[in-house]
């Protein structure tokens, strides 16, 4: 999934929030490739940790459960509480889920041998298997989206790497290459972040202070599609995105429909007033959302109810 961070006409950063690379709990994984059997591996999570750093969120493909992607690797939770995966405990930056899988890039457990950064890794089995598609060692994407059901990568390069300029770039094979995107029509444009288009491989979406742009070009050309309202994150599904907008101080829920452009509003979970949200998953009826002060609150059954209360686990 997109980071929240404000890009200029130059795409600078404006509000990155801290990534570190601090050692995470250690694992034996290797960096091609980790097996794992059937067995469930995921462990409780005691009540005493802490859960920092939040930069992704979304629904598993076969049970729904909700996952978060972490400092220290990734998380989900189940009816009760919080669990994680012992393995591969990474700091994952970008990460979205997939119907194959998830994406993701970030920084390595420094006791694994994986390289730092991580590049593109792809992974299966809610995480246990993780595999390096390209880039290990040399890119670090904080803005990167991929289509849910098209697999479809759409990513920004920060810092340039051997063979790659900074700029934009989308990946049709699952990140083993990337081909530089031309993004005409974004020259008087902010933008905090990058959403491909769930189910339409040449659809993908730019957010940020003016609004919503849309190509449907791979991203060579983009058009406004929400004009003269300030997004702060943008989640996608099958025709569909949900977004969240600010306006005098407040924040308030919307719903795109794609097909005919209609939206509707939906009531955001109370929070205090200097938190912000920045990662929205939406599935369906339901809805993920995290705020920065690592709160996560998830929209169920008409409801928002409080998974996780300012990183403190129940």
């Amino acid at each position: 999934m997109k980071r929240t961070l404000m890009l200029s006409l130059f795409l600078t950063p404006l509000l990155l929030s801290a990534c570190g690379t601090e050692d995470a709990p250690s694992d034996t994984s290797q960096s091609e490739n980790v097996t794992t059997t059937t067995k469930d591996e995921w462990q409780r999570v005691g009540s005493d940790e802490t859960v920092s750093h939040i930069h992704g969120a979304g629904f598993w493909q076969d049970d729904e459960r909700l996952v978060i992607a972490t400092h220290a690797g990734l998380m989900e939770y189940r009816e009760d509480g919080w669990y994680t995966l012992p393995t591969n405990r990474h700091d994952y930056m970008g990460f979205e889920v997939v119907e194959d899988g998830f994406y993701a890039s970030g920084h390595p457990d420094r006791r694994t041998d994986f390289k730092n950064p991580l590049g593109v890794m792809h992974g299966k089995n809610h995480g246990a298997v993780l595999e390096s598609r390209s880039l290990e060692g040399e890119a670090d994407f904080h803005y990167m989206s991929a289509g849910y059901a098209t697999g479809t990568l759409y990513v920004y390069l920060e810092e340039a790497t051997s063979e790659l300029e900074p700029g934009f770039y989308l990946s049709i094979d699952g990140g083993k290459s990337f081909e530089p995107m031309q993004v005409q029509g974004i020259e008087e444009a902010q933008v905090a972040g990058i959403v491909a288009d769930a189910t339409d491989a040449e659809r993908v979406f730019l957010y940020g202070p003016s609004g919503i742009l849309v190509s449907n070009d791979s991203g060579d050309s983009f058009e406004p599609l929400v004009e003269a309202e300030q997004v702060v994150t943008v989640g996608a599904d099958e025709g569909q995105l949900a977004y969240v907008r600010q306006t005098d101080g407040s924040f308030e829920g919307v719903r795109f429909n794609l097909d005919d452009e209609s939206t509707e509003t939906f009531n955001l979970p109370e929070f205090q007033a200097d938190v912000v949200p920045i990662e929205l998953a939406v599935n369906e009826e339901r809805m993920l959302l995290v705020t920065s002060d690592n709160s996560v609150y998830e929209f169920t059954d008409g409801e928002w109810e409080m998974r996780l209360d300012k990183g403190e686990l129940n």
